[in-house]
Parts: C-alpha cells; sequence; structure tokens
C-alpha cells in the first residue's frame, strides 16, 4: 500500500494537454448535488476515474451511472493500493468525507495526489501540524498541492465586493446565517438513499478517532461545546469565517459569545474586532430554524460612505446567483442603491476548475494549509469564548485553551 515511505514528486502532474484524471472520495450530499455534477459539466477539462465511499454498494452504483471506466472504491486504502500498483492514475481528489480531513490530506499526498479537501481542514492545529512535517519532510509546498473547499472564496460577487472594499473605510461587519434542516435544502436532488452496507466497527473506530482529536482541540469541554464546535463552528460558521479572512484580513478579538436556542444546534451569536482592523467591530449570529424556508446567508460591510453587502442562497442549487448590494451616498441629499447578479457564474465550478488547473501543474492562488489553520484558530478562539460565558472553561492544556492562540 502507498504510504510514506513513497515519495511523491514533487511538481509532477497530468501530462500537458490532458485531461486531468480526479477521483472524489465520500458521495454524501455535497458530491451527488455539486461535485460530480460539475464534473460532467467540464469534462473539457477532467475525467473522473474513481469514486470512494465507506459504503462500497454506494461506491459501485455511483461509479456505475458515471459512466465507463470509472473505478469503485470502499476505502481511500484500496484507491492508493492501484495507484501504487499502476492500474490507475489519479492527478486530483475532491475529499468530501464527514469530520476533519487532515489525515486523508497527508495519505493522498504522501502518494502524490493533489487535494481539494472540503471544510473543515482539521478540528485541531495539531493535525495540521502533522501536515506541515509532512511538506517539511518531501520538501513540497502545501500551497501548491491542497486546497480547501471556501467556494465563497471563488464567487464573482465576493471579488467585486473585496475591490469595493478595498477603498473604503470600514465601520462595521456583520453576517446573519439563517440555517435549515438538510432537507428542505436537498430535496429537489434526488439523493441516493443513505447505505446500510458500511460495518458498524468502521463508524465506532472513525467516531473513536474523531473524539480523540476533538479532545486535543478542546479538552473534556462540557456539553454542548464538542457538537458546537464541530458541528457548527468549523461545520458551518467557519466559512464565514474563512470569507472575513478573504475580503478583510479576518477576525481578530473574539468578546463575546452567546448560545441560545429550544433545542441543538440553536442559535449562536459571537462578536468582537477585526485582526487587520483593529477598531471595527463584528458579529455573526447564526440560527439553525429547521422549518425556515430556505438557506440565507448575508455579509454586510458598513462604511463611512454606504454599504456593501452579500447575500448567499443555498449552496447545493448551482448557478443560484449570490447578490451584491451597494448603498452608495449621492450628492447632495440622497442615496443610490445596486444589484449585481452573475448570472451564468458557479462558485463551486469557478473552484472546481481552479483546482483542474492546480492538479495540471498550474497553481492559481487560493485557500490551501495555512489558511485554513488560521481558521481553525479563530473557531477555537470563538469555543474558548463560549465556554467562559456559561461557566464551563477549557483546560488550558487544551489547543482552545488559554495558550492556544499565542502557541500558533
Amino acid at each position: 500500500m502507498t504510504g510514506f515511505d513513497e515519495q511523491p514528486v514533487p511538481g509532477d502532474a497530468a501530462p500537458r494537454g490532458e485531461r486531468v484524471r480526479f477521483a472524489v472520495i465520500g458521495l454524501g450530499a455535497i458530491s451527488q448535488s455539486v461535485h460530480l455534477p460539475l464534473i460532467r459539466r467540464n469534462a473539457d477539462l477532467i475525467e473522473l476515474v474513481a469514486v470512494v465511499d465507506l459504503s462500497a454498494s454506494r461506491a459501485g452504483e455511483i461509479a456505475e451511472a458515471s459512466g465507463t471506466g470509472v473505478a469503485a472504491f470502499a476505502s481511500i486504502e484500496a484507491l492508493l493500493d492501484a495507484v501504487a500498483a499502476g492500474d490507475l492514475r489519479v492527478d486530483g481528489a475532491i475529499l468530501a468525507t464527514s469530520g476533519s480531513h487532515a489525515a486523508d490530506v497527508s495519505r493522498l499526498v504522501g502518494a502524490g495526489i493533489r487535494v481539494l479537501a472540503e471544510k473543515p481542514l482539521a478540528f485541531s492545529l495539531a493535525e495540521a501540524e502533522a501536515l506541515r512535517d509532512l511538506a517539511d519532510d518531501r520538501g513540497i509546498d502545501l500551497a501548491e498541492w491542497v486546497r480547501v473547499g471556501y467556494m465563497k472564496e471563488h464567487d464573482p460577487a465576493s471579488a467585486a465586493a473585496k475591490a469595493l472594499l478595498a477603498e473604503v473605510d470600514l465601520r462595521a461587519v456583520s453576517v446573519e446565517v439563517l440555517h435549515p434542516a438538510d432537507g428542505a435544502q436537498l430535496a429537489f436532488a434526488n439523493l441516493a438513499a443513505p447505505p446500510s452496507d458500511v460495518p458498524a466497527d468502521t463508524l465506532a473506530t472513525l467516531m473513536a478517532a474523531t473524539d480523540a482529536t476533538v479532545a486535543t482541540a478542546i479538552g473534556a469541554a462540557a456539553d454542548p461545546l464538542p457538537k458546537l464546535y464541530t458541528n457548527v463552528v468549523l461545520g458551518s460558521i467557519v466559512h464565514d469565517i474563512g470569507l472575513l479572512r478573504h475580503l478583510v484580513g479576518g477576525i481578530g478579538e473574539v468578546d463575546r459569545a452567546r448560545h441560545t436556542g429550544p433545542a441543538f444546534p440553536g442559535s449562536l451569536s459571537l462578536g468582537g474586532f477585526l485582526a487587520e482592523h483593529t477598531d471595527v467591530p463584528w458579529s455573526i449570529d447564526w440560527h439553525f430554524i429547521p422549518r425556515y424556508p430556505e438557506y440565507r446567508e448575508t455579509v454586510t460591510f458598513h462604511h463611512e460612505t454606504g454599504t456593501i453587502a452579500l447575500t448567499f442562497a443555498v449552496p447545493y442549487v448551482l448557478n443560484v446567483p449570490t447578490v451584491l448590494t451597494v448603498v452608495d451616498n449621492a450628492e447632495p441629499l440622497g442615496s443610490r442603491r445596486s444589484e449585481t447578479r452573475w448570472m451564468q457564474e458557479e462558485a463551486f465550478e469557478h473552484e472546481l476548475r481552479s483546482f483542474a488547473a492546480l492538479a495540471a501543474g498550474h497553481p492559481e492562488p487560493g485557500p490551501s494549509v495555512a489558511e485554513g489553520v488560521a481558521d481553525i484558530v479563530v473557531g477555537q478562539r470563538m469555543l474558548r469564548t463560549l465556554a467562559d460565558a456559561i461557566g464551563a472553561p477549557l483546560g488550558e492544556s487544551s489547543e482552545a485553551g488559554a495558550a492556544g492562540d499565542r502557541r500558533h
């Protein structure tokens, strides 16, 4: 089996002029509704050669439906065995499994395969440190091998907002997320039925590994802090952490946090000051409302002469445009409001095509391990503030304890 004893060839990529060969690992909702359809739509650049899922039946069914020559595997180990044996060439892998992705990123990069990992990159800083150790040992730049799946950074509306924000004096930033149950977002997708053939001991092993990693990150935290950390902060809010990093330099101080709601996950309200604009307050209000009619996420930037706002729709539905709203001062006593939509653009598709360029050996700028680590640090800062607010502070021996930020 391919492992860390076999050195990837630095810079090795798809031969010039050929389509890059991709594997999709983890065949849940995001792969079925987004990644696989977009690979088909970009067949001029990308050839799907393998799918991987813990459910052998699901992998087989999706491989068969995807066309001739698509191999199915029930584990990453089996995929890497085929690559090591010379039976399969894989230039890039989309890693869309649940939970932390760092260990699998290490295995894939160790086998010479570039990776687009869905968020979160990791739950602990120790996992990310292991990735950096791998890069040092192999003499590779992780920015040329790994991308983190922050599709909002590839949205043309985000690019336009970033250009506008560079020209204004910020006063305040606010984020509001209204998150219905997944069923309300995915009814259109005709997803495959949940599999029943995943061995119970396999799931138990994965859950135990996740629990151990989370314990490293936040210690023996009181309920519901561990699930808020994994499912909400690094499972959803991390997109907003990453977007604020990308657009305005990121979140600095976290000075307030509150968890409310009738049932888990409820609502999470957070606030503080930006990292690079240290006198500018930010706030994030995240609400899980199961029967809310549709997902909505609004990111608003107020400045000295107006407002710049991004409104994101449900991410699973392709080609629903993000709306960029700009409110300006119109002298002498008026205001001007404009809305812009990029109707023929899809953020996930821009992300996929950028990753295809990376796999072909032509890297474009994009979020990698360094950015993922910065976002984990902010996520741990949020959880530490929340733990203090509920009177259950995190142990100082954990990463997210009192010294967590200063160590990284």
